[in-house]
């Protein structure tokens, strides 16, 4: 991997403790979580609300956000028991435990209308959030969202076990936090760097984090982290988006749930796997910015 080279703070999806000009961090409570969001833009624009997918942080959406310009207010989420939220109970570490602490945050942010958008896991809660909430999400956009199909498609599973099980034992090394990168989440390779590996590796390192994540983790087997069935009865404009290259939800399966959500626009972004909005930032903001 070697050294790498500097970059400014718009660039990073990785945390680095230096916010780009203009973005603050602060800590809203909400049904008894303590949300860590970062919060930017300015402008007469519908706010965006950004929930990130397992196991990340809000800084993923920083490249995209640059792109879309001030226009947009926007707030970027950590999600409960990831970044630098707080922990939940065990029992609470569930999709529906995840649902409530998510509508309960859009009421103590109290945004009269805002688009949300969600990434994989994140996009599993903006689906529910955007029935919880029929009022205030007015737009939904879905990336590479979890939860689309009646259950989690075995392969994903099996790509994530062999990372999965020697956390009940140890904190993942460098080489399996590469291994797992490489494998399932980003289509080139380069993107499994230095700084996401060392993000990575600090996150997982905490025993009771380790444990928040992995919970929330096999919690998405759970039927109950299904949304399939619930998809005819979204009322807001939607679209979906799908990394070509990604491996654990392919893109068919999205362009499929896409045709059950009326009136849904799909698109397909190419040269990206599981985390779109990192690979090709600049797309991602080209199609959200014609939808929106």
């Amino acid at each position: 991997m070697g050294d790498i080279t500097p970059e400014e703070p718009w660039s990073r999806t990785t945390p680095s403790g230096t916010l780009p000009a203009g973005v603050d961090e602060r800590f809203i409570e909400a049904a008894g979580v303590r949300f860590r969001c970062i919060r930017g833009g300015s402008g007469g624009q519908r706010p965006l609300v950004l929930l990130h997918g397992w196991p990340t942080w809000s800084e993923v959406w920083l490249p995209v956000l640059r792109t879309l310009g001030t226009g947009h207010p926007w707030v970027a989420v950590d999600l409960p028991c990831q970044g630098r939220s707080s922990m939940v109970p065990k029992g609470a570490r569930t999709l529906p435990g995840y649902r409530g602490a998510v509508a309960s945050l859009i009421d103590t942010l109290d945004l009269p209308s805002f688009t949300l958008v969600g990434s994989s896991m994140g996009g599993t809660l903006a689906v529910m959030a955007a029935l919880d909430r029929p009022a205030r999400v007015s737009r939904l956009v879905l990336l590479d969202a979890a939860g689309l199909t009646a259950r989690l498609p075995g392969r994903t599973a099996r790509m994530y076990l062999p990372f999965l099980l020697p956390c009940f034992f140890r904190a993942p090394g460098p080489g399996s936090v590469r291994k797992l990168l490489t494998r399932a989440v980003f289509f080139d390779a380069q993107h499994a760097d230095r700084r996401w590996i060392e993000a990575m590796v600090s996150s997982w390192a905490p025993r009771e984090r380790r444990r928040g994540l992995m919970d929330t983790a096999f919690a998405l087997r759970r039927p109950d982290a299904s949304v399939s069935d619930v998809l005819p009865k979204i009322a807001v404009p939607t679209l979906v988006l799908s990394g070509r290259q990604d491996v654990q939800f392919p893109w068919q399966t999205a362009e499929a749930a896409a045709r059950t959500i009326p009136g849904a626009q799909f698109a397909a972004v190419e040269s990206a796997g599981h985390f779109p909005m990192v690979e090709q930032p600049a797309e991602v903001a080209r199609l959200m910015s014609g939808f929106l």
